[in-house]
């Protein structure tokens, strides 16, 4: 991964997560400590610059109103590059492994944390991830070629994307508008940073926290963000429909990338969301407009 000169690390790690298509990497202090992350795409790729470029507006937008994300520290464009580095935020991603014992509380953790996005005051907030507007940027995909790519190279069989799409325009229309809620776009376990502590739920833990003290067992951790819980990869919030992160979660949860979740997990997950508020209709329409937003 080649790291801009404008961008100082004693210490490089490129990481292999999400299915973005940009390139991510962990900066590391004198000491060793993380301090950073850069994500960067080529600059021939208008669709991951344009996705670069959104997620630095959304990151000061969302900082600005005390969310927990991480703060912009720098960007540019170089050697046909457009990078981004933003603050490394503590806590440990919810795609990992976790043992048996401590996944129910992972799941309550994710749920508390879409729920808190959602709930959020979204007062002002200048990005459209409404259903229309996505719909209408899925067309834009279809016709460039872009989701057929993606479709392929993910292995999806079934109709073309332009039937697809024609059916879940339908179906969007049926349904009507329904709610719309600060979003994160793309809300899959590797997105989405848990405290441990907060997980395990150890009273000592939280005693610790109140007090101010630092854990013992990670003496360079800073404390962690929100409830237990932070958000990355935040190309695509804003103002849409809550049950796109819904669908995003559900989906996660069911891949095969993550073999330690499954159906079960998913029913626990809605169910500490909140089942009044799960349409399960709108569930399959969102998780089939994000289909249209797989990497290429």
């Amino acid at each position: 991964m080649r790291i801009p000169p404008s961008v100082e690390a004693a210490r490089v790690e490129e990481l292999d997560v999400g299915l973005s298509g940009a390139r991510v990497a962990r900066l590391f202090d004198a000491r060793d400590r993380p301090f950073a992350v850069l994500k960067s795409a080529d600059a021939d790729r208008a669709d991951l610059v344009d996705e670069l470029l959104g997620q630095e507006r959304r990151l000061r937008w969302l900082a600005g109103r005390g969310l927990p994300v991480p703060h912009v520290l720098g960007s540019g464009s170089w050697a046909g590059l457009r990078w981004l580095t933003m603050s490394h935020l503590d806590g440990r991603a919810a795609h990992e492994p976790w043992p048996a014992g401590d996944r129910p509380r992972v799941l309550d953790l994710l749920a508390r944390a879409a729920r808190a996005l959602h709930t959020a005051p979204a007062a002002g907030c200048p990005f459209d991830m409404t259903l229309p507007a996505q719909l209408e940027r899925a067309r834009e995909r279809v016709a460039s070629g872009l989701v057929e790519r993606s479709w392929a190279a993910a292995g999806k069989e079934g109709p073309p994307a332009d039937e697809v799409l024609s059916e879940l325009t339908g179906l969007a229309r049926a349904l009507g508008p329904g709610r719309t809620a600060l979003v994160h776009g793309d809300y899959c376990l590797p997105n989405v940073l848990l405290d441990t502590g907060s997980v395990r739920g150890g009273a000592e833990r939280a005693h610790r926290s109140a007090r101010g003290d630092r854990d013992p067992a990670r003496p360079d951790a800073s404390p962690p963000a929100g409830d237990g819980w932070a958000l990355v990869d935040l190309g695509r919030a804003g103002l849409g429909d809550p049950h796109a992160d819904l669908a995003d979660m559900v989906g996660s949860l069911l891949s095969p990338m993550n073999p330690q979740f499954g159906p079960r997990d998913v029913e626990r997950f809605l169910d500490a969301y909140g089942r009044e508020d799960v349409d399960p209709e709108r569930l399959r329409l969102c998780a089939g407009v994000n289909s249209f937003f797989w990497p290429v």
